[in-house]
């Protein structure tokens, strides 16, 4: 079988192709490759003489060596806070506040319970004064609402005022 007879499969379609046209194909991609190593090298001589090569190294380099300079001061912080038992102290004095927290809240259950069966009459009623004391502020509250709705309620002043006004039509 000679290369003019292969066929080549494309989208479904059998074609031939001919030694013509594989040479033309082959002139058209080297034609592509001389235009594309033209203009490749065309961008390298203006990015070189333009400066950005050089700008993006230095750049580069003191990126690295402030990150040398940072991860060497982090070790040696590291390193003095492993010296000095400051974490430990720390974790000491954490783990002291929570027991002391810890027993006061069992300090304070222990008096809520004494004061309870102590006094079970004046828990009740300071339970139930509690309840009143709540309840009462929001009944006047709604009534105070209800009067000004209704337009009733009026200022102890405007009151006076009036009875002021009818005493003086009396006379």
């Amino acid at each position: 079988m000679s290369s003019s007879s292969k066929k080549r499969k494309r989208s479904g379609r059998d074609e031939k192709i001919g030694p013509k046209e594989v040479a033309k194909k082959i002139k058209d991609v080297a034609k592509t490759i001389r235009e594309t190593s033209s203009a490749a090298r065309d961008t390298v001589k203006t990015i070189h003489a333009s400066g950005a090569i050089s700008e993006l190294v230095e750049a580069v380099q003191e990126a690295a060596v402030a990150t040398r300079d940072t991860a060497k001061e982090i070790s040696d912080t590291t390193r003095e806070i492993r010296d000095s038992n400051i974490a430990a102290n720390t974790a000491s004095a954490v783990e002291e506040t929570v027991e002391a927290a810890g027993e006061t809240v069992r300090t304070a259950e222990e008096t809520a319970r004494q004061v309870s069966k102590a006094a079970p009459k004046a828990t009740k009623a300071v339970r139930k004064g509690d309840a009143k004391t709540s309840k009462a502020p929001k009944a006047a509250s709604r009534k105070v609402k209800s009067k000004f709705k209704q337009g009733a309620a009026k200022p102890k002043i405007l009151r006076r005022l009036e009875g002021k006004e009818t005493k003086d039509k009396a006379e």
